[in-house]
């Protein structure tokens, strides 16, 4: 399928650019747009997050409480770390989720990532164990670490709008406790290329 081998060849030169992205660090604050879902941090009052990501989220013009558990499309200014990450939301609306992490997140069992967008629709799904924040100018912002950053599946969204790989959990105690980032990115003649949002889930014993 040629949209297939294209978005295969768009995550070859994307992790590509996460590493060189990577070495950098840090830069200058610069404006982003992304997609994410907005979580308030648990036993704070008005501190955010972009769920299963560091990324906070601040605003000085826009209640983000109005925003908690919603996936949203955000534009504003990043500080330019991606150690530390954090966005001044400048504008934010919701939006349909495009990924999901999912699956019973135990040992012997089996993690789910998932890409929802158009019947036929081409997905790759990525993976890694620690965050980042890195610009992808025009197409959103990578949230993996590029330095351990896996494909772990990629093909066509089928007629239920969903395309979906299951990644099996070793039975091994040493996995619980890992957190596991996921994200994707989805070609079609609707929408383009999109980064989808990025998405966690913890192993369990």
């Amino acid at each position: 399928m040629k949209g297939i081998d294209r978005m295969m060849k768009t995550s070859s030169a994307l992790s590509c650019l996460f590493a060189l992205l990577g070495i950098a660090g840090s830069a200058a604050a610069q404006p982003v747009s992304f997609r994410g879902k907005v979580e308030d941090v648990s036993g704070t009052s008005n501190q955010f997050v972009v769920d299963g990501t560091s990324t906070a989220l601040t605003s000085s013009t826009i209640n983000l409480n109005a925003f908690v558990g919603e996936q949203v499309l955000i534009g504003g200014v990043w500080n330019g770390s991606s150690a530390a990450p954090s966005v001044s939301v400048q504008t934010i609306s919701i939006v349909p989720r495009t990924f999901e992490v999912g699956g019973n997140g135990s040992i012997g069992n089996e993690i789910r990532f998932g890409a929802f967008g158009a019947p036929g629709d081409a997905a790759v799904l990525v993976a890694a164990l620690q965050p980042t924040f890195l610009p992808l100018p025009g197409l959103g912002v990578a949230f993996l670490d590029p330095m351990n950053i896996i494909v772990v599946g990629a093909g066509a969204i089928g007629q239920d709008g969903n395309f979906e790989v299951e990644v099996a959990i070793p039975n091994d105690p040493a996995f619980v406790g890992l957190d596991v980032l996921g994200q994707g990115a989805i070609s079609g003649p609707g929408a383009g290329l999109i980064v989808a949002n990025p998405d966690s889930k913890t192993i369990q014993a």
